[in-house]
């Protein structure tokens, strides 16, 4: 038997999230809705214009894998991390939280650079923006993945930002090439419209043999497919993984594989804060799938937890006592 259900490999950041109005975003000259990079000296420039201006509303240990396995964790699996940090405050905060969660962790440190911030900017509208210096968690190489940990693991679960640079990318082969030679399942979420379309070519360059599972929204399947339609999109999708999970926002999920199809609709709640939503689902369908056969009630489990963190501001709750509700369904 895998003593652990999910080892995950992502960027190891410290999320800053602020409430902004649109304006602020025009002026930062930044998209809605999506996740860009910036090298530190621009990520310092809009930090600092940020706190002149707002007053953050949650500084936590974030990520996007990062945030997935910590709600695996919290739903009671054992999980494993695997990411790179600095040797200073935002490193060590880092590590102590995943490991105050119960996370295996498999975190490196380093002495250079700084640890990766990723600055959450949340509009009225709900609708979560980001901006990432990726520090020293871009540094991750393949001698920081554990082919034994790999093998001890049910599945691997790999974030599409990692596929934006070349080291992190041939860390997402390595780590799939020690899965493969372990027989351990391959999880990968494609994580952001903007990375699908600038890298998807390194993202195909992965999906050379099928995997099990892929994650993605709706726009980020159009893009990857380069198709107009949501039907179109999943059909291109199963031509690489046995399963394909897309959210809808709140028109709900869709889950598909060679012999299902599920749909579950939108869960009409008054939201707060988008940020971590997708993170919230993966982690919770992954910690409920056992096998095709349970597919829906994942579904509809991983629907009801991403309507629920979407109440609250950032991709945590607050307490274990909300997992717990959530496991009871209530």
């Amino acid at each position: 038997m895998d003593k652990f259900k999910l080892y995950g490999v992502g960027n190891a950041l410290l999320d800053y999230e602020y409430l902004v109005d649109d304006q602020t975003l025009r002026d930062l000259e930044i998209d809605k809705g999506t996740m860009l990079l910036n090298e530190h000296e621009k990520h310092l420039q809009i930090h600092n214009l940020l706190k002149e201006k707002y007053d953050s509303k949650k500084i936590m240990p974030g990520g996007s894998v990062a945030n997935s396995v910590y709600a695996m964790a919290k739903f009671g699996d054992q999980v494993c991390f695997a990411g790179k940090v600095s040797k200073d405050e935002t490193g060590n905060k880092f590590i102590s939280s995943i490991k105050q969660s119960g996370i295996h962790s498999d975190v490196c440190e380093i002495e250079s650079d700084i640890s990766g911030e990723c600055l959450v900017l949340i509009t009225s509208d709900n609708e979560r923006t980001m901006n990432t210096y990726l520090g020293s968690s871009s540094k991750l190489d393949e001698n920081d993945i554990s082919e034994d940990l790999i093998k001890q693991s049910e599945y691997l679960l790999i974030e599409g930002y990692l596929v934006s640079s070349d080291q992190t990318l041939k860390v997402c082969r390595k780590a799939i090439e020690f899965s493969r030679h372990n027989q351990t399942k391959i999880v990968l979420t494609l994580s952001d419209p903007n990375i699908v379309k600038f890298f998807r070519d390194n993202i195909l360059s992965l999906l050379k043999k099928k995997i099990d599972f892929i994650f993605c929204n709706e726009l980020e399947a159009k893009y990857f497919s380069q198709t107009n339609t949501t039907k179109e999109a999943l059909t291109f999708l199963k031509r690489f993984a046995d399963r394909v999970v897309v959210t809808l926002g709140n028109k709900g999920a869709i889950y598909t594989d060679s012999s299902n199809n599920y749909i579950v609709d939108g869960i009409g709640v008054k939201s707060k804060d988008f940020t971590g939503a997708g993170d919230m689902f993966l982690g919770a369908f992954m910690h409920k799938f056992k096998s095709p056969e349970n597919a829906h009630e994942s579904l509809i489990f991983a629907n009801t937890c991403a309507s629920k963190i979407i109440q609250t501001f950032g991709a945590k709750f607050e307490k274990d006592s909300d997992y717990e509700s959530l496991i009871k369904g209530r």
